[in-house]
């Protein structure tokens, strides 16, 4: 249960604080647009950006994409009066700027040429300053659309984040009170002028434009009526739907640790309390691999050529050379071993740790390396499948997974509808399934039994003296060398060398075991240096970059917009 809650809190952590990299640290304060329109249909743009920053930053930047049949023309940038250098690249326009720690103010002028579409009853200025590729927050974003002349004959309408922010004052400047805007939020602004205030600009012909700005108002007014009455209905059912899935999960969890409870009372009544080196009917490599959570990693390797020595398949001629001497093994993934490093690594039965080294320098015999080490893996998983230490339930631990796809619906629309409380919850819930019908991988009764009798060898083994360790048998001390190694458990690792060191002390039966384990010392940390270095050398080669482009235009008509910070 506590692995189950660690997974839970891993995955929602990495959901719900995602790890991002600025070029530098700031925040956009304030944002004013003032966007003068001319009778020849060109807007003269004034920007005023308030960035404060924390630490060293080099300039802002701003992406200006253009309508299709408009230009972006003439930017330039200025502080308290001096003019910046500004650098264009594409869309993208870095204002230089340097200094650290700093709260910094601006100016930004521009032409959009050629911005007022003229019709025959009205003018109209429809523009996306930015949409949904800007990369930064607007804390306090406003937008000011200026006529040529005064006049009280407007129109307008904002869209997404600028819907019902906009205002006219009595002589049609129209002022967008958009507030807060978060990163990758549109909000085009559309306001139109009596035509007759653009008399110098090309005009579009007899189409009018004043009723499709009305209907547009209505289609969006009623939009927001049927999402509000939606967002009513999702609101007053998300309870029942949360809390009842919540209930599913509980139950869940009860039934697992139900049968949790039922296994550990099985163990109990099997266990004799006395201490041994667990023989569990699994190899030392299947031992590694169940009590690992089915890593296989060079330790692991390591182990397995030393459980072959140990098992007299092979023969050590000294510390770095190993012969063998008999091809009959137990498992299959004996034999895979074998004939992996004796006859294609090494040659003709023989195997030198520096053979390892020679195999890999060879680009070409990385996918063989690699291939073998999996078929291998594989095979010492196919043993541990095959004593049925885990409960038959794939279709159940599916069935409990797929369960989870019933709320996916909802909490995207739980989204979707802006009740982020309750979708939060129903992620939270989904996760949770999803892990516990992955980690609902139940041990049997032997498989519980088989880890409680080496989680409590670890736990005696700390305790045990040089002179009971002397007296146990040679095959016995080995195979808890090869667990520490394999495990690569620094505890029992640890532990081994103590005994080592006062194994001379003493006279026991097994005299000669004492230079047999200092033998096996030396071959594994040497063995282990080797296939650390062949891994290493025959690792799949992956890189990874990334480049940033200016963004396409996601606003009305192609156009759009950002603003960041380098």
């Amino acid at each position: 249960m506590r692995k189950l809650f660690i997974a839970i809190v891993a995955v929602l952590a990495i959901m719900i604080f995602p790890i991002s990299a600025l070029a530098a640290e700031y925040d956009i304060e304030k944002t004013d647009i003032h966007a003068y329109l001319q009778m020849d249909g060109n807007v003269q743009v004034e920007e005023i950006h308030t960035y404060a920053f924390d630490g060293d930053f080099n300039g802002i930047t701003r992406t200006l994409i253009a309508k299709k049949g408009t230009q972006i023309q003439d930017v330039k940038a200025s502080e308290n009066g001096t003019a910046l250098d500004v650098e264009q690249e594409d869309n993208l326009y870095k204002v230089y700027r340097d200094g650290a720690d700093e709260t910094v103010t601006i100016h930004l002028t521009y032409t959009i040429k050629d911005g007022v579409e003229v019709y025959s009853d009205m003018g109209q200025f429809y523009w996306p300053f930015f949409d949904q590729n800007n990369e930064s927050d607007y804390n306090n974003l406003d937008i000011y659309i200026h006529p040529p002349k005064p006049t009280g004959d407007v129109e307008f309408i904002g869209y997404d984040s600028a819907w019902d922010t906009g205002k006219a004052d009595k002589d049609g400047v129209v002022h967008f009170a958009m507030g807060h805007v978060s990163s990758g939020q549109k909000g085009d602004v559309r306001v139109a002028y009596d035509s007759s205030l653009f008399s110098v600009a090309s005009s579009a012909g007899d189409t009018s434009i004043r009723d499709d700005i009305l209907l547009d108002k209505e289609e969006k007014e009623a939009e927001i009526a049927a999402f509000k009455k939606d967002k009513d209905m999702f609101n007053r059912i998300a309870p029942y739907v949360v809390f009842g899935f919540a209930l599913y999960l509980l139950i869940l969890m009860m039934r697992r640790s139900q049968y949790k409870r039922k296994i550990n009372s099985e163990i109990e009544r099997r266990f004799v309390d006395a201490f041994f080196v667990p023989k569990t009917g699994l190899s030392m490599p299947a031992t590694i691999q169940y009590m690992n959570n089915g890593v296989l990693d060079t330790h692991a390797l390591t182990a397995a050529l030393l459980d072959l020595v140990r098992k007299d398949y092979v023969k050590e001629k000294d510390d770095e050379t190993f012969v063998v001497v008999n091809r009959q093994t137990d498992h299959m993934h004996e034999q895979m071993l074998i004939a992996w490093l004796f006859d294609m690594v090494g040659k003709n039965g023989t195997f030198r740790l520096s053979d390892l080294a020679t195999y890999t320098k060879n680009k070409n015999n990385h996918e063989s390396y690699w291939n073998n080490f999996m078929q291998w893996q594989q095979s010492v998983k196919q043993e541990v499948d095959a004593k049925g230490l885990y409960e038959k339930r794939n279709n159940k631990r599916m069935a409990v997974g797929l369960s989870s796809l019933i709320m996916l619906p909802l909490t995207i629309l739980f989204g979707v509808y802006e009740l982020y409380g309750w979708m939060i919850a129903a992620i939270v819930l989904v996760v949770c399934v999803i892990v516990l019908a992955i980690g609902g991988k139940r041990k049997t009764a032997e498989g519980a039994y088989i880890k409680e009798q080496w989680d409590r060898f670890g736990i005696k083994f700390a305790d045990l003296t040089p002179t009971e360790w002397n007296e146990w048998l040679d095959d016995d001390q080995k195979r808890a060398f090869i667990y520490g190694l394999g495990l690569n458990n620094q505890a029992i690792q640890k532990k081994n060398k103590i005994l080592l060191e006062h194994a001379s002390q003493y006279d026991q039966l097994n005299h000669d075991s004492g230079m047999n384990m200092f033998l096996f010392l030396m071959i594994a940390s040497s063995a282990h240096t080797y296939f650390d270095q062949a891994e290493a050398s025959a690792a799949p080669n992956i890189s990874t970059g990334s480049s940033g482009t200016p963004g396409v235009g996601g606003g009305i008509g192609g156009g759009g917009g950002g603003s960041g910070a380098f």
